[in-house]
């Protein structure tokens, strides 16, 4: 009886040994960017209208709470103590809005259902490809598109994006950083095709 009580003792102590030393992960957010003296906000769009964003939609391969990077053309690493804080459509979705209230000036932004809300054009954003390795470089390819909010629906523009950003420094906290960056250009682009089809129809 002594013996299977130092056993279980020592079982006990080993497993509470290994929870002490296991590390605990660290969480990544995508955060908005202000627009830049590069990026000129928008002035040909009414301030009346209303955006819907989405659906948005990601590679399976990527929608997972850890975030994913290419070991090689065919091998993905998913790191086991680095991860998405949200699941990262609906992080994406967030950081479109809040990117394109910035350009716009606009107040009525929705994300995918809008359900009662009316919108006047609906943006859908089909992520392709994000990819990318600390230390080095980020890709975001999108085709996006711009349709009316009437029903059926007109599409108004459609367009395939590819962006890169450098990483210049160390750490998936960078990396995470260089894809934020990636998403405030194609807020950008959207929101220029936005104000180019604003002020067509102003014109028409």
């Amino acid at each position: 009886m002594k013996n299977i009580y130092l056993l279980t003792l020592f079982v006990y102590c080993t497993l509470l040994s290994a929870c002490i030393n296991t590390p605990l992960p660290d969480y990544y957010v995508l955060t908005p960017e202000p627009a830049t003296s590069t990026a000129a906000v928008s002035t040909g769009i009414s301030r009346d209208i209303a955006l819907g964003i989405g659906p948005v939609t990601i590679p399976q391969t990527i929608n997972r709470p850890n975030i994913v990077t290419p070991l090689d053309s065919n091998q993905l690493d998913v790191a086991e103590y680095h991860r998405w804080s949200e699941p990262l459509v609906d992080n994406i979705s967030r950081v479109v809005i809040t990117n394109l209230a910035d350009r716009t000036g606009l107040n009525k932004l929705y994300a995918y259902p809008w359900l009662g809300n009316r919108v006047d054009y609906q943006i859908r954003i089909d992520v392709l490809q994000m990819t990318g390795r600390p230390e080095e470089q980020v890709r975001l390819q999108v085709r996006w598109q711009i349709l009316s909010g009437n029903k059926p629906a007109e599409l108004l523009a459609t367009r395939l994006s590819d962006y890169r950003q450098p990483i210049g420094e160390e750490g998936y906290s960078a990396m995470v950083s260089a894809y934020s960056l990636l998403i405030a250009q194609l807020s950008n682009d959207i929101a220029a095709t936005l104000d180019k089809l604003e002020t067509a129809a102003v014109g028409t």
